[in-house]
């Protein structure tokens, strides 16, 4: 293949296309050239600056968007709830004040706080903060508390929870058959705890000392579970455990936070992609928390794509993930 223009390849790239460094300059190795080009093309379409004629007739999430005109329907109500001015002049003073007023509210204070100095060149840095010493009451309170609460293994925790609410049934082969595995009900557990744990059939296999072959394991998780599947059990133990006295001392689940967390990604993977902020390949496992300490949504998105994009998708997946979503959806 003749010389074509490399600018758009990285140093890296353009070393690998030559054929051999005694070899011609104007020629490159064209299997590496394709897959040169199609990395690049992967990578501008990640990012947006890439499009495809013909793109806008498959779906596109910005016709999902409320319109202006509905937004605008629900200003005032939103404002109030949030206690925030509904006209534009009103927004932009009130912003001003609480700026000016935090402002001086942390200049004031600077003085005594000795974790943030203020550089030469007029930047502030903070200092890395010391430990604090643990008091003896608090190690021993820890020791008291360790000492009183049973062992509990995951594996019997799951058997527990499928014993009161059945949620195995939930899974089963794609056809909507009865499952014709032995002990269904056993087989499915074993590989939630596989699968939920990160450990993998093979691994989960090795040491469950021979109850199950990595196979069934592998087998199981392929033709009986699917994403549909996986967050119909998971909301319906959502919405039992919210029954719980115990996480209605944690919050009301009415607010939540959210953000996202890198994890490592195979290359070869449609949403892997290169983290600007991590400096490294992977995804992003995007997730909204209540104040309840309950994942109320998860998505995967590659690095790089709008986030804000997902917090509204989680608005509108209120109504299928659960009623305790549902929730705080109100209140946006």
């Amino acid at each position: 293949m003749r010389y074509t223009d490399l600018s758009f390849a990285t140093d890296r790239w353009q070393k690998l296309l030559k054929d051999s460094e005694d070899g011609p300059k104007d020629r490159v190795n064209r299997r590496q050239l394709e897959v040169c080009v199609f990395s690049h093309v992967a990578g501008e379409l990640k990012s947006g600056d890439l499009s495809i004629a013909g793109s806008e007739s498959f779906a596109d999430y910005r016709q999902h968007l409320l319109g202006w005109g509905e937004c605008e329907a629900g200003l005032k109500d939103f404002c109030q709830h949030m206690d925030l001015p509904d006209t534009a002049v009103e927004f932009v003073k009130d912003l001003k004040t609480k700026l000016t007023e935090t402002a001086a509210r942390v200049d004031q204070k600077y003085p005594e706080n000795g974790d943030l100095t203020i550089s030469p060149s007029g930047e502030p840095v903070l200092k890395k903060v010391t430990a604090k010493e643990i008091p003896e009451s608090a190690v021993t309170l820890q020791a008291n508390i360790t000492q009183k609460m049973p062992t509990r293994n995951l594996l019997d925790i799951l058997v527990n929870i499928e014993h009161w609410t059945h949620f195995t049934r939930h899974f089963g082969p794609l056809s909507g058959s009865d499952p014709k595995l032995e002990r269904a009900a056993e087989r499915y557990i074993q590989t939630v705890f596989a699968i939920g744990c990160n450990l993998g059939p093979n691994q989960a296999a090795r040491h469950m000392a021979g109850a199950v072959s990595a196979h069934t394991l592998s087998f199981v998780n392929r033709r009986h579970f699917t994403v549909e599947k996986s967050e119909a059990a998971q909301r319906e133990l959502i919405e039992l455990y919210l029954q719980l006295d115990l996480p209605k001392l944690w919050g009301d689940g009415r607010t939540v936070a959210a953000d996202g967390t890198q994890y490592d990604f195979y290359e070869e993977n449609l949403l892997a992609g290169y983290h600007f902020r991590y400096r490294k390949m992977g995804a992003v496992a995007y997730r909204h928390v209540a104040n309840n300490y309950v994942a109320v949504f998860c998505h995967f998105i590659p690095p790089g794509v709008w986030e804000a994009v997902y917090v509204i998708e989680g608005l509108m997946k209120a109504g299928q993930l659960s009623r305790s979503f549902q929730k705080y959806a109100d209140v946006f």
